[in-house]
């Protein structure tokens, strides 16, 4: 949706076709949050994250969009290697600051805050698509099975089927990574928290504090296990005693359409423009992934 509210506003005529639309879709369940999440090593990922950054703070002057610029903090646990060099290069200028030791719990190096879009994928979507309705851009819903089958109706293709492509474009490269996270009743005051080594991350919305996460490679089913949630919440009431009050209200998984590498290319001649293979950053990625492929379409129309 991000790419085609780009096209639309360039004047295209724009047709999105997808097995289903929100509120079924993995992306409805992420805690979307922006932050470079397992792009680190691609440096094309530096001007789409800040692209995308500067997109979502737009979006904050409207209420109805769902976006807010919140407090992230990212702590370091003692004795583990900082590996800062490689996700500050994606920060936006201004947006970080190194905490000061009398701020920092027990048993962490290092704390940062940084100011950072939250996306709250329960309004920012219904949003989105309406605005796309709108505009004239047309949903169908629909399992596609054959990019040809558009390359010969429409004058250009943009594919964005995430973990679809591994059948679509027999992509071996792309694989499912099932993320697990629990949701308790929501609470005011809260910042946004991430600490990688525990693992742990939490994220305070208007319909609940999602408590995360999990990084499992090539699961192939989007269920939780009750063993797992369970030392989500533990994690998470061991930093913020607090959150024992809150009522358990649910939980979700879902699978990210992780890539060594984002594919996001014009396959060579066809009419088909790649774009997938976000993994964990797909909102951090979206509108600055959807710039490149504006340019890329502007170069065939």
């Amino acid at each position: 949706m991000s790419t085609a509210y780009l096209l639309k506003d360039k004047g295209y005529n724009i047709t999105i076709y997808a097995k289903a639309f929100s509120p079924n879709i993995t992306s409805n369940k992420a805690a979307a949050f922006w932050f470079p999440y397992h792009i680190r090593n691609d440096q094309r990922g530096i001007e789409w994250c800040n692209t995308s950054y500067n997109y979502y703070k737009t979006f904050t002057a409207i209420p109805e969009a769902g976006i807010s610029m919140q407090h992230l903090i990212k702590v370091l646990r003692e004795n583990v290697e900082d590996r800062e060099p490689i996700w500050i290069d994606f920060m936006p200028a201004g947006s970080l600051r190194v905490m000061d030791e009398t701020e920092l719990q027990p048993g962490v190096a290092r704390g940062y805050d940084i100011t950072v879009p939250l996306i709250e994928t329960q309004i920012f979507l219904p949003y989105l698509q309406q605005q796309l309705k709108h505009s004239g851009v047309t949903f169908i819903e629909k399992e596609v099975d054959d990019l040809n089958e558009f390359a010969n109706s429409y004058d250009i293709v943009v594919n964005c089927s995430a973990l679809g492509s591994r059948k679509l474009c027999n992509d071996e490269a792309l694989i499912p990574v099932r993320g697990q996270v629990a949701l308790l009743s929501p609470k005011d005051g809260m910042n946004l928290y991430i600490d990688n080594e525990k693992p742990m991350y939490v994220v305070p919305r208007k319909d609940a504090i999602i408590v995360g996460g999990t990084y499992e490679e090539r699961v192939e089913t989007d269920t939780t296990e009750p063993q797992t949630i369970e030392r989500l919440l533990e994690n998470a009431y061991e930093v913020f005693p607090e959150l024992k009050q809150q009522e358990v209200i649910g939980n979700w998984a879902g699978l990210r359409p992780y890539r060594p590498e984002v594919r996001l290319e014009r396959e060579k001649g066809t009419n088909i423009i790649h774009n997938y293979g976000h993994g964990g950053s797909g909102f951090t990625l979206s509108f600055g992934c959807a710039e490149t492929v504006k340019n890329l379409v502007e170069e065939i129309s």
